[in-house]
């Protein structure tokens, strides 16, 4: 796959700036795969070799790339260009289910739009627009509606259905990989604890295609609660989850010694609760995935100092399995996740 990639990077003048995502060589063809299946894919554009691994271009994401175009290919923006056909128009969105969210400050609050056009044209039922997300420990959705029915959408991604209020909770585009990455992990039989639950980025894939025995998702927000209910039933796990409702800082205690996986998916730090995921481990040991957001000049020495505080704690023997790049976060910024491997209670 990395090879057809290669033959189709052109020069000059075809070239167009788009978002990607960013995967390794080895995880190319799937992604692709994946990303044309959700929807997210810019097929009027090729991949291209990028920081030692392959960029994607998408409709969705937190920086731009300039890629070659392939002219054959539909491009949503022209059937935008059609419903719309003057003033400046936005170079990318995020499709979720039957929305199309564009981003903040998109159309310098026109009134002239005809939004069912717009509905029309980029083949869904409702329009949006982006807000920024409450900086509170919510990261609370305030994004807009501009045309159709309030209310939840059904995703679907990598074989998973997230079920949720887009203009209530945050669903991050560019943590695709992750997703995917968490719902391929073996994990058959496994007791997991998810510290940070949300609507299931992750709960869902280590349930629905990881084998997971058990998740207890340790979540605050009602809205989110109430998408991850409906997430699992909608995938026929809901047998498998317990909702642990308000502060994980007062449910982790209470599930020590119980986890063969503890997953720490906040940003930009998930700090705070690493103490209380190491507890969470049986006794035997087991694996801490550890989100967090740092410069690009902390790639070499943040997850060794992470590691050493696992191990210092703990006293338990801890390795750095592997170190995902996850996405640009902001300039200079990187979401990372270092995957930690905890051995047996020191005797």
């Amino acid at each position: 796959m990395t090879g057809t990639f290669m033959t189709l990077i052109g020069f000059g003048p075809n070239m167009a700036s788009s978002p990607f995502v960013w995967v390794s060589r080895e995880q190319a063809a799937a992604i692709y795969t994946k990303l044309k299946e959700s929807g997210d894919l810019n097929p009027a554009l090729a991949p291209k070799p990028f920081e030692s691994g392959i960029a994607i271009p998408t409709h969705t994401g937190e920086r731009d790339e300039e890629f070659a175009t392939s002219p054959k290919k539909p491009d949503p923006r022209q059937d935008l260009r059609m419903a719309i056909p003057i003033g400046v128009l936005p170079q990318k969105w995020q499709k979720i289910g039957d929305l199309i969210l564009f981003p903040e400050g998109s159309f310098s609050g026109r009134k002239d739009i005809d939004w069912q056009a717009v509905a029309f044209a980029l083949k869904v039922e409702r329009i949006g627009l982006q807000a920024t997300i409450a900086e509170d420990s919510s990261r609370r959705s305030k994004a807009i509606l501009l045309y159709g029915d309030e209310g939840e959408v059904k995703h679907y991604e990598n074989g998973v259905c997230y079920v949720f209020d887009p203009f209530q909770v945050m669903f991050s585009p560019g943590n695709i990989t992750e997703r995917i990455r968490m719902g391929e992990i073996e994990a058959k039989d496994e007791i997991i604890v998810d510290a940070y639950a949300g609507i299931g980025y992750y709960t869902l894939p280590f349930l629905a295609k990881a084998g997971a025995a058990q998740v207890h998702a340790c979540e605050m927000t009602k809205a989110s609660i109430d998408g991850l209910g409906k997430g699992l039933t909608a995938n026929a796990v809901e047998e498998k989850c317990t909702i642990h409702q308000g502060n994980n800082q007062v449910s982790m205690p209470t599930l020590k010694g119980i986890a063969d996986r503890v997953i720490l998916g906040l940003l930009p730090s998930s700090e705070k609760t690493w103490s209380l995921a190491s507890d969470c481990l049986k006794p035997k040991g087991g694996i801490i995935h550890v989100h967090m957001n740092i410069h690009n000049h902390e790639l070499k020495t943040w997850p060794e100092q992470t590691k050493e505080y696992f191990a210092d704690y703990s006293q338990r023997n801890t390795e750095i399995m592997h170190l995902e790049i996850v996405k640009s976060y902001s300039p200079g910024i990187l979401h990372v996740v270092l995957d930690l491997k905890m051995g047996p209670l020191a005797k």
